[in-house]
C-alpha cells in the first residue's frame, strides 16, 4: 500500500513541479517588470478569445462521441455539484461572519479548472491526453456558468441583479457548447480536415501560454497584505480536505473508478485543484478586495503542489 501511495504521490508531484516552474518563472518576469501588466491583459484576452476556443473545438469534435459518452451531461452536472459543496462548506465554516467573509468562499470552492489542471492531464496522461482534455471542456461547461455568476456576486460583493446575460456568454462557454451541438447533430464531420488541421495548430499553444498567464497573473499581486491565520486555515481545510475527500468517497460509492479511470482521475485532480484565476480577473475587472484575495491564493497555490499529489495518491488506493 504505502509503495502504491509514494509512486502515484512522486509521479504527480513531478508532473505539478513542472508546471509550477513556468509559473513561478512567469511571476519572476513579473517581477522584474520585463513583463508587463499589459502584456498579460493581451496573453489573456488571446487565450481566452482564440487559443482556449480553438483547443476545445479540436478536442470535443475529434473524440467526443455521444455513443461511447452517453453520460456526457453527468460531468458538467458532477462541475456545478462539485462548486456548490465548496459553497457550502464554506458557508458553514462562516455561518457567524458570512457577509464580512463571503469574498473568500469562492477561493475554497471555485478551481482552476482549466489553466492547471490542462497541464497536469498532458503530462500525466499523454497517451490519453486528448480524452482528458475533452472530459476537462464539459467540466468546464457547468464551472463556467456557476463561476461567473455565483462566483461573481460571492468575490465582488455585486448584486445577482447586476449579471447580464453577456457574463455568462463567454468564448470557452460558446466553444465547448456549440462544438457539443455540432457533434450531436453530426455536423462537424462537414468541417474540411484543412480547417480542423488549423485550428488544432493554434489550439496547441493553449497550455503553455495559459501557464505564462497563470504564473504571470499570481506574480502580479503584491505581498503587502498578508493572509490571515485563521482564513488560511479555514480555506485550506475547505479546499484541501474536506471537498477532496467528498469527492473520492462519491466516486468511490458509484463506482466510476472501474467504468471510467480517466474521468475519476480527472475529477479527484479537479477537487484538489488551487483556486481559479478567473476569480483575480473578476476583482480586477469589477472590484473587491484584490488584496486580500491575491495574498490568500498565492497560499493557496503553494498548498495545491503537494495537495494534487497527496489526493490522486489516496486516490490510488481506493
Amino acid at each position: 500500500m504505502y509503495e502504491i501511495f509514494s509512486e502515484a504521490f512522486s509521479t504527480m508531484l513531478g508532473a505539478v513541479g513542472r508546471i509550477f516552474l513556468v509559473i513561478v518563472a512567469a511571476g519572476f518576469l513579473v517581477r522584474r517588470k520585463i513583463l508587463l501588466e499589459e502584456h498579460v491583459t493581451a496573453l489573456s484576452w488571446v487565450t481566452v478569445n482564440v487559443l482556449l476556443p480553438c483547443m476545445m473545438f479540436s478536442k470535443i469534435s475529434a473524440n467526443f462521441q455521444a455513443d461511447t459518452l452517453s453520460f456526457w451531461w453527468f460531468i458538467p452536472l458532477t462541475s456545478a455539484a462539485m462548486i456548490f459543496a465548496g459553497v457550502a462548506f464554506g458557508y458553514l465554516f462562516y455561518l457567524r461572519r458570512y457577509r464580512e467573509k463571503q469574498f473568500l468562499i469562492p477561493l475554497a470552492s471555485m478551481q482552476n479548472a482549466v489553466y492547471l489542471v490542462l497541464p497536469i492531464g498532458l503530462f500525466m496522461y499523454p497517451d490519453q491526453f486528448d480524452e482528458f482534455a475533452t472530459y476537462n471542456f464539459l467540466f468546464l461547461i457547468g464551472f463556467t456558468v456557476v463561476v461567473w455568476s455565483l462566483g461573481k456576486v460571492l468575490i465582488t460583493g455585486a448584486s445577482f441583479r447586476k449579471i447580464g446575460y453577456k457574463d455568462f456568454v463567454t468564448p470557452p462557454l460558446v466553444a465547448s457548447t456549440g462544438t457539443l451541438l455540432l457533434v450531436l447533430l453530426g455536423l462537424h464531420r462537414f468541417v474540411p480536415a484543412m480547417v480542423m488541421d488549423a485550428v488544432d495548430l493554434v489550439g496547441d499553444a493553449t497550455i503553455p501560454v495559459s501557464n505564462l498567464v497563470l504564473g504571470a497573473t499570481l506574480g502580479g499581486i503584491s505581498f503587502k497584505v498578508l493572509p490571515k491565520i485563521a482564513d488560511v486555515v479555514k480555506l485550506t481545510v475547505i479546499k484541501y480536505m474536506l471537498l477532496p475527500l467528498t469527492v473520492i468517497l462519491v466516486l468511490h460509492s458509484i463506482g466510476l473508478k472501474d467504468t471510467r479511470p480517466l474521468l475519476a482521475d480527472m475529477l479527484v485532480i479537479e477537487s484538489a485543484a488551487a483556486p481559479a484565476t478567473a476569480l483575480i480577473l473578476q476583482v480586477r475587472a469589477y472590484g473587491g478586495d484584490r488584496q486580500t484575495i491575491g495574498s490568500n491564493m498565492i497560499v493557496s497555490y503553494a498548498i495545491c503542489l503537494l495537495a494534487i499529489p497527496f489526493w490522486i495518491a489516496v486516490w490510488q488506493l481506493f
